[in-house]
């Protein structure tokens, strides 16, 4: 993940298939893995935006501007296809963007509806399923059976299992793991295939498991609060930002982050129905709760305020990615709520380029210091 481009060129040099952009969030990989392919889901740049503003207004967030700013200076032409969904209003705009400047070999956009109760909803998305299904096919040059999808499946399940070990080991023994290490090995399931991973992750957590105790003595973040992460949809946060909260004395315990907890919550559940009625199961679930669904019904604080209860966290840190107009919409009930919950809490406003970090330390040093005066 220090590198994502050279990570997945190298995979694709070495086994010489095909790599599958995923836009983020809910898009079923396990389709694209069933096909042969490779899906990694693409990733915000370290770089400032430059050529991509001719494209793509400065008011998007700081994943869609990176994104088409990658694509059309060529970065990313070792990609061989994208998928993109309606996340939000500004991913809308991105399969016409590529489209007429990048013209990638393989390119679909996928409507993934807003969840609404009743038949219709599902009954729509299996449709949209069994057609992303059948392009996937053609550019494969290769069938997609029931059983290699639910081979697939269970491939990705088995790493969803061990990524939340993983969260379960940072929860039980706070403080042992630094938050960018959390995170690192979130995202690098993200770009390399789901098999490799998980042996990397049997190993990591054997050792981990298997040491814990002198790992903790060796390697503890110093702090005396533990505070949950909420928001950051889409796209990694600063890693930066994570090293200022625990260098703040706040040790992060917990987060419903994108690339975190919200990506593996949740398995797809065959239970003997054919596979693609799973995987929109999993899509038209409630919880973790995420407001680029479009469900009416969420209720995005209640969730938070049991992560807070079950880690006996002191507070939580939102980051809010600036222009993320899902994330704003939801933002005053969920400050609301926590307010009614007695849980203090500060939003981080989030932006792909910072010229000076300097404010959010402030904020951050201010909601450190009102949380031990209310301890």
């Amino acid at each position: 993940m220090e590198n994502p481009y050279r990570t997945v060129y190298e995979w694709k040099e070495r086994t010489g298939k095909k790599v599958v952009g995923c836009y983020p969030m809910w898009l079923p990989e396990e389709l694209v893995h069933a096909a042969g392919l490779l899906p990694v889901v693409v990733w915000r740049s370290d770089e400032p935006v430059t050529v991509g503003h001719a494209y793509v207004q400065t008011f998007n967030c700081g994943l869609t501007r990176s994104f088409v700013d990658d694509a059309v200076r060529g970065k990313l032409n070792f990609i061989d296809g994208f998928v993109i969904y309606r996340t939000c209003l500004q991913a809308q705009e991105l399969p016409f963007i590529l489209e007429r400047h990048v013209r990638p070999a393989y390119l679909e956009y996928l409507y993934l509806p807003a969840i609404f109760p009743g038949n219709a909803t599902k009954d729509f998305l299996i449709e949209e399923l069994e057609r992303f299904k059948a392009s996937l096919e053609k550019f494969a040059g290769r069938e997609i059976s029931d059983d290699d999808l639910r081979r697939s499946i269970e491939i990705y399940n088995e790493n969803r299992r061990l990524l939340r070990r993983f969260y379960e080991f940072r929860r039980k023994n706070p403080g042992i793991l630094r938050a960018r290490e959390v995170m690192a090995v979130v995202w690098s399931s993200m770009l390399v295939p789901k098999e490799e991973h998980s042996s990397w992750l049997r190993e990591l957590l054997s050792e981990l498991e298997g040491r814990h105790e002198e790992l903790l003595k060796e390697r503890r973040v110093k702090g005396d609060l533990k505070v949950v992460l909420t928001g950051a949809l889409c796209q990694t946060p600063q890693f930066e930002i994570l090293d200022m909260i625990e260098d703040l004395g706040m040790v992060v315990v917990d987060d419903d982050l994108y690339v975190g907890y919200k990506y593996f919550a949740n398995d797809v559940e065959l239970d003997g129905r054919r596979p693609l009625e799973a995987l929109a199961d999993r899509y038209l679930r409630r919880k973790p709760t995420c407001p680029t669904k479009g469900d009416w019904e969420m209720n995005w604080t209640d969730e938070v305020v049991d992560m807070v209860k079950r880690n006996d966290a002191d507070g939580v840190i939102s980051l809010l990615i600036k222009f993320c107009p899902p994330h704003l919409c939801y933002y005053p009930d969920i400050k609301r709520g926590l307010v009614q919950a007695g849980i203090p809490e500060v939003m981080i406003e989030v932006e792909h380029e910072i010229v000076s970090l300097e404010g959010v330390r402030t904020r951050l040093q201010s909601f450190a210091e009102a949380l031990r005066r209310g301890a």
